[in-house]
């Protein structure tokens, strides 16, 4: 199995960060990966919360099966939070996030002259893709690493202002294949993992719950050893050293891309 590491530090100053912050803001704008909705979600990101509105947008939907999507929007929906898909690279379902702001925050506009929201979530889930697309220009950096945002930024639109916050980690991650789950998609830092072991896990895991796509990105036949199918994807993909060796840490990087990517289909990593 692959050994998620964690640094304590890191979540306990950006938790610090955000309850400074949340006294400003008066919505709140909670991203996570639609690929991943729920373990993609920091559980200690309600209590912080607390009351204060907010909506939620499942991220990167264009790379997640759109049925299960569906199914978790309204799994979140019918416990009463304002969830809703949402592609920042391309801007699927922009104007219903925006009509989404303008029915939360007429009440506060009456009131203030501003309404000022914040962008929350764990790192590389988006946040900073959502703002620009919100805003309609590159506003915050944006990088594949996770934490590639420094410091705060408030950005303008009209009446309303948005700030980018930092990305909240977990506490820790109790759950083992939860944490594979993570470093697939990119929440946790690559330089934290051992990518064959995790390549040859996702191998495993689509095998049962996405067995075709796997087959056809690759044009293998199936096989029960997850270790032989990542061999035979470096044979067909051309990975080898010398001497016709099937380099594995090359395939697996491959592998691994494709599947961020979305190169092997739509695939969610679990249901509600």
């Amino acid at each position: 199995m692959v050994e998620i590491q964690w640094y304590p530090g890191h979540m306990a100053r950006a938790k610090r960060e955000l309850k400074e912050i949340l006294p400003l803001l008066d919505l709140i704008i909670e991203v996570t990966d639609a690929r991943l909705p729920f373990s993609g979600r920091n559980p200690e990101l309600p209590g912080l919360l607390g009351k204060k509105a907010r909506i939620l947008l499942l991220n990167k939907a264009d790379l997640a099966d759109p049925e299960v999507t569906a199914a978790w929007v309204k799994h979140y929906r019918t416990l009463g939070e304002a969830a809703m898909e949402f592609n920042a690279r391309r801007g699927g379902n922009l104007s219903r996030l925006e009509n989404l702001i303008k029915k939360e925050g007429e009440k506060i506009l009456k009131r203030k002259p501003t309404l000022r929201l914040g962008v929350v979530g764990v790192p590389n889930c988006g946040k900073s893709s959502v703002l620009n697309r919100f805003v309609r220009r590159s506003a915050a950096r944006v990088g594949e690493k996770p934490g590639v945002t420094r410091g705060r930024q408030w950005v303008k639109r009209g009446r309303w202002e948005i700030l980018d916050t930092p990305g909240l980690l977990w506490p820790k991650i109790a759950d083992q294949e939860n944490g594979l789950k993570m470093a697939l998609i990119g929440l946790i830092k690559p330089d934290l993992l051992n990518i064959e072991e995790l390549v040859i896990y996702l191998l495993q895991w689509m095998q049962e719950h996405y067995p075709a796509e796997l087959l056809n990105a690759y044009s293998l036949e199936q096989m029960d050893d997850p270790l032989a199918m990542l061999m035979a994807i470096g044979r067909y993909r051309g990975c080898l050293r010398k001497g016709g060796e099937v380099d594995l840490l090359r395939t697996a990087d491959l592998v691994w891309s494709d599947f961020r990517a979305g190169r092997l289909g739509r695939i969610s990593l679990e249901r509600p």
